[in-house]
């Protein structure tokens, strides 16, 4: 009888050990220019470069995206990657909101504000469609009154830092929190009751510390599922840019689904012939909506 608990015991412990081994390690962030085309993928702008965003758990998306290893998180960090009480159901393992939750379809804009903001402000009025704004604390400095009309319009904030640092989420806690702090001061400076609930990194480039301090300053981190990579003018251009952004959000926009695309960082003429087509698609196909604040 001793004989076989001992054998019990040791084989336990074997198992044990071997479960021990088999824990997941965090999925590599994809690095920006070189799969800039991926779907679902790329974010920027001149003003902050280019750089790739992570891919939907549920969305599978086109492109090489290369692996960059981040440095390994403190216990504190890790901690932050899980979802807390307060995160929403529609939040994955890592603390990052990628699809609505519902049926409901989310159109979100980066980048911005910008000169072609009113112009896609009118468009979406005359469509009766509500977004989802994620904008830079630069360009708020510039055009505080698009933020106004932004908020006038019903349309909901996005902190999308303050100089679109892609590199931000690999930096201490107290410089992350400085910067998101700054662009929410500016926000409010335009808007001082305005909501900000949602952040979103730079090229998708979401670490465990930029969710957790994101987290403490109220904030969801916000991701995506369909991405036209709109910011690109290098490889698309004018009517092709144009077709490029309708085929996309056309093919992989499905019920809960997010879709990136931009009102600043450069020339958006194309994304706003893209949304005229668009936005009453999607509106007779889907119930649109800006992210609840």
């Amino acid at each position: 009888m001793t004989r076989t608990r001992l054998a019990l015991g040791a084989l336990i412990s074997a198992a044990a050990l071997a479960l021990a081994g088999c824990g997941v390690s965090e999925a590599p962030t994809a690095s920006w220019h070189g799969a800039a085309a991926q779907s679902g993928l790329a974010d920027g702008g001149q003003g902050g470069g280019a750089q790739a965003h992570p891919i939907s758990d549920s969305t599978a998306q086109a492109g090489k995206p290369s692996a960059s290893a981040s440095a390994a998180p403190s216990a504190s960090a890790s901690a932050a990657a899980s979802p807390s009480a307060s995160a929403p159901a529609s939040a994955s393992s890592d603390g990052i909101m990628r699809q609505t939750g519902g049926a409901q379809v989310a159109l979100t804009f980066d980048d911005g504000p910008s000169a072609d903001t009113p112009k896609l402000l009118a468009m979406l009025r005359q469509q009766n469609i509500k977004a989802t704004f994620c904008v830079v604390g630069v360009a708020v400095q510039e055009f505080p009154q698009y933020v106004q009309e932004i908020v006038k319009d019903g349309h909901t904030l996005c902190n999308h830092t303050w100089k679109h640092d892609e590199k931000l989420g690999k930096k201490s806690a107290d410089t992350i929190r400085a910067d998101l702090q700054r662009t929410n001061d500016e926000i409010r400076k335009a808007v001082p009751d305005a909501q900000i609930k949602y952040f979103r990194h730079p090229g998708g480039n979401f670490t465990p510390t930029a969710v957790q301090v994101a987290r403490e300053l109220g904030m969801i981190s916000l991701g995506w599922t369909v991405d036209p990579s709109d910011w690109n003018t290098q490889k698309w251009k004018g009517d092709q840019m144009t077709q490029h952004i309708i085929a996309t959000v056309r093919n992989n926009t499905r019920p809960g689904g997010v879709i990136l695309s931009h009102d600043g960082g450069g020339d958006r003429s194309a994304t706003l012939a893209a949304y005229k087509t668009l936005l009453p698609e999607l509106k007779q196909k889907y119930t649109l909506i800006a992210l609840p604040n």
